[in-house]
């Protein structure tokens, strides 16, 4: 009888434990509790949205001409030979060293595709040996060189004495007359 009153208090003490935190969580869903943002934030956020996308649909489209003459001008070189030259730059800043840099060529139609007038695509392969940080930060001056660097495929190999091979194909644009 004892172990059956034993069973009791402790059913008893956890239906309570159970309706309090029960109890609890009735209040919590009916207080509200930290939310989300408001429905009008979001109506507002959509509106600010839809009102961008018009604005882009309807477009200038003098002034997106005039905006991509600039970006050429800006980031895109008017001579192939800058191409090396600014590579050549970038691996000095970058404590690494230059094996070789390849310009493989492809089918002009291939490399024409999609390009608008006046551009033409450029392939660069390259090798550049030194330190493995020294090999992060080239490609990080890569990515973020003002001329428009597109990488494509990286291959990083180990050498003695912790140097380091890295093989960079990448492309990038030159101006066309």
């Amino acid at each position: 009888m004892g172990n059956l009153a034993r069973v009791q208090r402790r059913f008893i003490v956890a239906v309570t434990v159970l309706g309090v935190i029960n109890l609890a969580l009735v209040i919590y869903l009916l207080w509200g509790g930290p939310s989300g943002p408001s429905l009008e934030s979001l109506q507002q956020q959509y509106n600010a949205l839809e009102r961008e996308v018009e604005s882009r649909q309807k477009g200038n489209p003098d002034q997106t001409r005039t905006d991509l003459k600039q970006f050429y001008s800006d980031n895109l070189p008017s001579r192939g030979s800058q191409i090396s030259e600014q590579v050549e730059k970038l691996t000095r800043n970058a404590g690494v060293t230059a094996q070789s840099i390849h310009y493989p060529t492809e089918s002009a139609e291939k490399a024409e595709k999609n390009l608008p007038a006046g551009v033409q695509q450029v392939k660069v392969e390259t090798n550049v040996t030194g330190d493995y940080a020294k090999v992060a930060r080239f490609i990080n001056e890569l990515e973020q060189d003002r001329m428009l660097f597109i990488i494509e495929k990286i291959s990083l190999s180990g050498q003695q004495g912790g140097v380091v091979s890295l093989q960079i194909t990448f492309s990038t644009f030159v101006q066309t007359a």
